[in-house]
């Protein structure tokens, strides 16, 4: 069906956010209740808290004496530094750049670390890599360092030089919180790495922190194994039986493994190899890349899966016999698909399903969890193990419906369907469809006076007739009287009883008269006051001529409201309502 065909019926959008893909979550009447999870440390901080650590840590504001008056002064420099309105406040944009990964090293002049402005004493430098990601091969890591190296001798006299054993001048190193320097790392996200100024001892080194997930800046690099493509990187993304793959995947096999195609379209040139997995290869180590061996005997106990038992630098392995103890063999497990970060289960693989809570999970969730975050269980059930870690992808992905065809997005992908309620096909370009839009979109919904579509990302919004962009877009928020200060729209509908359109942003709502162009007085309101039952933060709403129900979407809930009553007559799960999962 062409584009011109799918828009002359009538339109209403919905956008909803929810896991991956192809989500096949559990079935469950409410939320599961928020819970402490072991090893977790990730316990939500104000903004004022979040301001003062990063402060102190970055711009020397004195822990202990960090007062209103010397912290106005520090936010302003720091605001300057990064080009924000220079105000003295926690504004929400400020602390928006505070929670962004960075660099280790402070961002002004204050501190005294290079304070004789140290510099090499010769010209020839030599470097060490003494350890590597598992997120990249290692032949990779050594083309990426000496592309970073001879940027600068290019351009200065100095020449860089790879030395395999031995003290360089720059020891380069990957490594997990305290990792021997005095710097500890901290986890996923917030510190990236940190340098060291030229000098003797830990001078000149650099350390990565291996939490994060390193890429070469293109999305994911994976190497294969095997196939008929061995040693060739996949191609993401690629076409297979006509769907488009983001990641790898084990569709089309029944042995579980992933794989993907190292060309676009597999389906025309064949070329595939295996995704790194345990079972397959391991890496390092003396086993000679050797499939792991489950389960093996380590120090006289037994083990079903990769460990970082015995080691202090928290990287993974295996043996790659039955007996360690007896044969002394070992490789290091290879990051998969579906590695876990942070948690407890020291980078294991999601398993699925999973039991949480007495529900099954086919797909990484983010019940139990008050900040919304994907996780899974790396074994059959954590209510028996409570072993787990975050999902490597946490990206959401929405959905709009127009009468008669649902989309649902992902990134520059998506999936559309003639039944809201039938599992979607897919995945298409939003490009042929909107060709202007940013990767991420917030919300989205219909102008039923003027029959455009008005997308919202960040603080500008798109307006399409059709699929040509309207002139002068993206606008501001501000251009629809919204607080210039307002950084997303949670979520926005046109409600069929008043057609009002209602947008929604945190636990405010505003309503916008189309007729008018204009914002309605009195706004915005609290979600709680006009809206019973109706959750702050909401991902998605949507009314639909001729039903006479709302439809309300946070995570992989949804609330049906009654029109006349404004009351909640349904809690229901998304993925099997609305997806047929």
């Amino acid at each position: 069906m062409g584009f011109p065909t799918i828009f002359s019926c009538r339109r209403i959008l919905l956008k909803v956010f929810l896991i991956h893909f192809m989500a096949f979550q559990a079935t469950y009447a409410a939320p599961s209740p928020i819970i402490r999870f072991p090893g977790d440390d990730t316990t939500p901080k104000t903004d004022k808290e979040v301001a003062l650590h990063y402060l102190n840590k970055f711009y020397g504001c004195p822990q202990d004496r960090c007062n209103l008056m010397v912290l106005k002064d520090t936010l302003k420099k720091m605001q300057k530094f990064f080009s924000l309105p220079e105000t003295g406040e926690i504004d929400s944009k400020t602390v928006e750049i505070m929670k962004k990964p960075r660099c280790g090293v402070p961002d002004v002049a204050n501190y005294n670390f290079f304070h004789r402005k140290p510099m090499w004493q010769k010209k020839d430098i030599t470097y060490r890599i003494l350890g590597y990601s598992p997120d990249l091969d290692e032949e990779t890591i050594n083309d990426a360092f000496f592309r970073a190296f001879k940027v600068w001798s290019d351009v200065t006299p100095l020449a860089f030089t790879r030395i395999m054993d031995g003290e360089a001048d720059i020891m380069i190193n990957f490594g997990r919180n305290e990792h021997g320097d005095g710097y500890p790392f901290d986890g996923k996200d917030g510190l990236l790495a940190h340098a060291f100024a030229p000098g003797p001892g830990i001078g000149g080194d650099s350390h990565f922190d291996d939490d994060e997930h390193w890429t070469l800046g293109e999305g994911q690099v994976v190497k294969v194994k095997y196939g008929n493509a061995d040693g060739e990187f996949c191609k993401f993304p690629f076409l297979f039986m006509g769907t488009e793959y983001n990641s790898c995947t084990s569709q089309g096999r029944d042995d579980g493994f992933l794989w993907c195609s190292t060309t676009y379209n597999f389906d025309d040139d064949g070329k595939y190899g295996f995704c790194p997995h345990e079972l397959l290869f391991t890496l390092g180590g003396n086993g000679e890349g050797a499939a792991c061996k489950f389960p093996f005997n380590f120090q006289g106990e037994k083990y079903d899966g990769c460990t970082t038992q015995g080691r202090d630098d928290g990287y993974r392995w295996c043996a790659t016999t039955d007996d360690y103890d007896r044969d002394k063999t070992y490789g290091f497990c290879p990051e998969t698909a579906m590695s876990t970060v942070g948690g407890n289960a020291e980078g294991s693989p999601c398993v699925f399903p999973f039991t949480f809570l007495g529900n099954t999970y086919d797909s990484c969730t983010s019940s139990g969890r008050s900040d919304g975050k994907m996780w899974c269980a790396t074994t059959k059930s954590y209510d028996d193990d409570r072993k787990w870690g975050f999902c490597p992808d946490q990206a959401g992905r929405n959905e709009k419906q127009t009468l008669g065809e649902t989309f649902f997005f992902k990134d520059r992908f998506l999936f559309r369907t003639v039944n809201f309620r039938s599992k979607p096909n897919g995945p298409l370009l939003v490009a042929t469809y909107w060709p202007d839009l940013p990767i991420k979109i917030d919300a989205v919904y219909e102008n039923p006076v003027e029959e455009k579509t008005v997308f919202f990302s960040g603080n500008e919004m798109w307006v399409y007739r059709g699929d040509e962009l309207e002139r002068g877009y993206p606008k501001r928020l501000s251009s629809l009287e919204l607080p210039t200060d307002l950084q997303q729209i949670d979520a926005a509908f046109n409600f069929r009883k008043n057609r009002k359109t209602y947008l929604f942003a945190g636990d405010k709502f505003w309503r916008y008269d189309e007729n008018n162009k204009k914002m309605d007085p009195g706004f915005p309101k609290l979600i709680a006051d006009s809206w019973n039952g109706i959750p702050d933060g909401i991902d998605a709403a949507f009314s639909l001529n001729g039903i006479d129900y709302s439809y309300f979407f946070k995570g992989n809930h949804y609330f049906k409201l009654e029109d006349s009553s404004l009351k909640i007559v349904k809690l229901g799960e998304i993925t099997k309502d609305w997806l047929g999962c």
